[in-house]
């Protein structure tokens, strides 16, 4: 017990620490403006702005009419992509000690997919504008393929879950629950894999595709949420696998894959905000029509680098210890993990900052779009 406290104290110390240097710098002034011009590359210049010409100062596009149900569907959605994509590595190139991340990753992947279609038929509004959009496939059209990615990734979830269930012994012992743990669960992964990368990042390629400056402007939209998946996905896994008290080498090879998910994430954000420039104004400034401070306290910092720091840190210092990969040879049983507030917060953090992360990019498309300046430099521009 000595060491646990000592560990959480350390923690919590570190914690206390972040958050005090984090209020000094939001009380600095014009710290998100500095941040922005570093992220963006753009410098304001309001008098020089306000010369461009428009139409009387009217929006020049419609504004779009994305409510919370398309920001929970694109996180469900991104989460049930990753959770399938993480499950399916541990089916395929996992060992023994990898069945707690493939049995909670097959299960959280069709929890997550559930209410998806239940959010897209109430943003429709009617049930059979949904199976109208069944009725055509278009390869050109990011939201056809979409939908018909969404249906058919829909099977292979829900039927890897049932072969999962019957293997766990969770439907009985009847003959039907016997042919559904026959059947060849890897066989299905490697299409169902597939299927999850592009559920994960259509989202983002279906705002690439839209006239919103903040959306279109730059082309790793796509990888951001593709990203943004893996990262979410493997910190709820890992959050099931720390109250579960499953093997210390599955969740190790967990925190891993989160920590490399997280700078890739790190990365594709900082190319896309490099690559929209003025267009991201409405993402991270600071102004009254921006959502700066929301974007930089709960997606980049909150979501992002303080997670990161954190995983570093963790993992630097199980490998200082010697814990990396412990199997308990001694017991000829795999050690199991225990519940630690440091990891708890990891995962949270993560979590949080992925949902953050697309209400915010939603939102902020919605201010883009009533900017009628930068969507003529906009529009200009891509000349």
């Amino acid at each position: 017990m000595q060491p646990e406290r000592q560990s959480f104290s350390a923690w919590l110390a570190t914690g206390q620490a972040l958050a005090q240097r984090l209020r000094q710098i939001s009380r600095a002034t014009g710290w998100m403006e500095r941040l922005a011009v570093l992220s963006t590359g753009y410098h304001p210049d309001p008098e020089r702005e306000q010369q461009e010409p428009t139409y009387y100062d009217y929006p020049a596009l419609k504004e779009p009419v994305w409510r919370w149900e398309i920001v929970w569907y694109f996180f469900l959605g991104g989460l049930a992509a990753g959770c399938y994509f993480i499950a399916s590595l541990a089916a395929l190139f996992g060992d023994a000690e990898d069945r707690a991340t493939r049995r909670t990753g097959y299960y959280l992947s069709s929890l997550a997919l559930l209410p998806c279609p239940l959010l897209l038929i109430k943003d429709l509004g009617r049930p059979e504008r949904f199976l109208n959009m069944l009725r055509m496939f278009k390869v050109r059209s990011p939201m056809s393929m979409g939908v018909w990615c969404l249906v058919s990734f829909s099977f292979f979830s829900g039927l890897s879950a049932l072969i999962q269930a019957a293997r766990d012994q969770w439907l009985g012992r009847w003959w039907g629950a016997r042919w559904l743990a026959r059947l060849p669960q890897r066989l299905l992964a490697l299409p169902g894999m597939a299927l999850a990368l592009f559920l994960g990042g259509y989202t983002g390629v279906l705002l690439a595709t839209t006239s919103i400056p903040l959306w279109s402007r730059s082309k790793m939209l796509g990888a951001v949420f593709i990203s943004s998946a893996i990262s979410t996905s493997s910190a709820l896994i890992a959050l099931v696998l720390r109250l579960s008290a499953a093997p210390v080498a599955a969740l190790h090879k967990l925190e891993r894959l989160e920590w490399g998910a997280l700078l890739s994430e790190l990365l594709a954000l900082f190319a896309f905000l490099r690559g929209s420039g003025r267009a991201a104004r409405a993402l991270v400034g600071s102004g009254p029509a921006e959502y700066g401070p929301r974007f930089w306290r709960f997606v980049a910092i909150g979501g992002l680098l303080l997670p990161w720091l954190l995983q570093t840190r963790l993992l630097l210092t199980r490998r200082a210890h010697g814990e990396a990969a412990t199997t308990g040879a001694a017991t000829k049983q795999p050690e199991r993990s225990r519940v630690r507030f440091s990891g708890l917060l990891l995962s949270l953090l993560v979590l949080i900052g992925g949902y953050f992360l697309r209400r915010t990019i939603i939102e902020a498309g919605h201010s883009s779009s009533r900017d009628a300046r930068t969507t003529l430099w906009h529009a200009r521009a891509a000349r």
